[in-house]
């Protein structure tokens, strides 16, 4: 199997400096490999640091110590001690993230949102609306909302269209931060369909469902973690 995600003994502690530098260590030499095709469920009570390890992959969190390997245009970059233009380029090309909350600019549709990271590939407008509506629909985001900008949208539609926006470049690696958790339960059926097609071709992914009927669904393997420290549970 092709190894797409390596994580080397991670550490991760928040120092709470307006507190007397206390410190809380979230996660400790946390290691994982993800191959092509399959699907990791991050699973642990909260506090384990679930949340907090899926933004170090990302790049959102400096961790203490460890590495992040990602395979980018078949060479290695560890997202740890990679430059910002260096993860910036992992994130455009190899790297799709889906988070729980859908952050816009107010005046952007719906429909230029979504196909915004393929146009920053250099794909044509044409083929990127195509893509988007495709996805849009299959989300079940009524066409009359695409040309309105998705601040207005209620939070399930606003999700769907962040799960649109991350499906919507076939990336080698996906990171999902609990995309179904406030869907119903048609489309948490059609993210699924997204998720299963993404491991047929081949993407790494690496997500946390606290749905239960989801995570049996696409989970090919959990990786469980425990918290270092209960006070930890409301910073992961």
């Amino acid at each position: 199997m092709t190894t797409r995600l390596r994580v080397e003994k991670l550490s991760k502690t928040f120092v709470l400096h307006n507190q007397q530098g206390i410190k809380l260590p979230v996660f400790h030499n946390v290691s994982l490999e993800v191959n092509a095709g399959e699907c990791v469920v991050l699973h642990g009570r909260s506090g384990s640091g679930k949340s907090t390890l899926l933004r170090s992959l990302y790049g959102n969190y400096l961790p203490d110590s460890g590495h992040i390997w990602v395979k980018h245009q078949e060479q290695w970059v560890d997202m740890v001690s990679a430059q910002a233009r260096e993860i910036l380029d992992v994130r455009r090309h190899t790297l799709g993230w889906v988070s729980q909350f859908l952050r816009v600019i107010p005046r952007i549709s719906a429909l230029n949102l979504v196909m915004q990271p393929l146009v920053e590939l250099g794909i044509g407008k044409a083929e990127a609306e195509q893509r988007a509506g495709e996805l849009l629909q299959h989300l079940n985001v009524p066409e009359r909302l695409w040309q309105l900008a998705p601040s207005t949208f209620s939070g399930g539609e606003q999700q769907r269209v962040n799960i649109a926006r991350g499906f919507i470049v076939d990336y080698p690696v996906l990171l999902l931060d609990e995309p179904t958790a406030s869907l119903d339960a048609t489309n948490r059926a059609a993210v699924v369909t997204l998720i299963e097609k993404a491991k047929a071709r081949g993407a790494a992914v690496v997500g946390i469902f606290h749905d239960e009927d989801v995570r049996e669904r696409v989970a090919d393997r959990l990786h469980v973690m425990t918290p270092e420290q209960a006070n930890a549970e409301n910073l992961a």
